[in-house]
C-alpha cells in the first residue's frame, strides 16, 4: 500500500502544468488568396460530384419566376396543393386540408428549369410531415390562428374569406362546408404540430400521426411527376383566400 501511494506521489510530481501566459488572434479572409488542401478537394470530389447530379436535377420547367406573397401567390398555392396532393399517396387516405408555414418558405422557384437545389432553397428545413384530425371547431381555430399572425395564409384544399386577419367563412375545396362536429385531416410539419409559431393549442391534439416523410421531399415528388408531362407550366394563384 505504501508503495502504491508513493508511486501515485511520484507519477503526480511528473506532471507538467500549463499556464496561459498571452494570446493573441488575427483575422483570416475566406477568398481567393485561401489555397486549398489538394488532397481534401481530391477526397471530396466524388460526394461533390455526386451532390451536384443530385441538386442539378431539372424537376419541372416553369414559365415564369414564382416568389411568395401576403395574401395569396402563385408559389403559396402549387406548394400548399403540392403538400396535399403527396400528404394523401404517404398516408394512404384523402387530406382534407394542407397547411405551410408562411415564414418557412425561404426563397422563390425560378423561371425555366426548377431543380432539386431550387427546392432546398425554398424548403431549406427537414420538417416532418404530421397529418392531425381536428375537429371543425378546431380547423376553424386553426385557420383564424394563422390568418391573425402569418403574413400570409398557405393552405390547401380549402377557401376562405377574410377580413381584418379573421376569417368569416371558410369552405373545403369541393365546397363542403366545414361542420363543428365533424373531423378533418389535415397535413403540416411537424414545427406547427408541436405549437410551433404560437400554436400551443395543437399540442393538445392526440389524433396525430407521424408521417416519416420530409415536407421538402413531398415537393420535389410533386414537381418531379409535373415535369414528367415534358410541358412548362404556368402556376396560378387561384383566389383561396379573398380578402374582404
Amino acid at each position: 500500500m505504501k508503495k502504491l501511494l508513493l508511486f501515485t506521489l511520484l507519477l503526480a510530481g511528473c506532471q507538467t502544468s500549463y499556464h496561459l501566459t498571452g494570446q493573441q488572434n488575427n483575422r483570416l479572409a475566406v477568398d481567393g488568396s485561401v489555397v486549398a488542401d489538394t488532397s481534401t478537394v481530391r477526397w471530396l470530389m466524388p460526394y461533390r460530384q455526386n451532390l451536384d447530379k443530385t441538386m442539378n436535377e431539372p424537376l419541372v420547367t416553369f414559365t415564369e419566376r414564382l416568389e411568395k406573397k401576403a395574401p395569396e401567390s402563385a408559389l403559396d398555392d402549387i406548394l400548399a396543393d403540392a403538400l396535399l396532393v403527396q400528404a394523401g399517396k404517404r398516408y394512404g387516405k384523402a387530406i382534407d386540408v394542407s397547411h405551410l408555414n408562411y415564414g418557412g418558405i425561404r426563397n422563390g422557384l425560378p423561371a425555366g428549369a426548377v431543380t432539386t437545389g431550387n427546392v432546398f432553397e425554398v424548403m431549406p428545413f427537414d420538417n416532418q410531415l404530421v397529418v392531425l384530425t381536428l375537429t371543425g371547431t378546431q380547423l376553424m381555430q386553426f385557420l383564424n390562428h394563422f390568418a391573425a399572425n402569418d403574413e400570409a395564409l398557405v393552405v390547401g384544399g380549402v377557401r376562405v374569406r377574410m377580413a381584418n386577419k379573421t376569417i368569416n367563412s371558410a369552405t373545403l375545396g369541393n365546397g363542403r362546408a366545414i361542420v363543428p362536429g365533424e373531423t378533418y385531416t389535415v397535413a403540416m410539419s411537424d414545427y406547427i404540430a408541436n405549437g410551433g409559431s404560437g400554436a400551443d393549442f395543437l399540442k393538445t391534439i392526440t389524433a396525430r400521426d407521424n408521417v416519416n416523410y420530409l415536407i421538402r421531399d413531398a415537393l420535389i415528388e410533386y414537381f418531379r411527376e409535373q415535369g414528367k408531362a415534358g410541358q412548362p407550366v404556368t402556376p396560378k394563384a387561384d383566389g383561396r383566400i379573398t380578402i374582404e
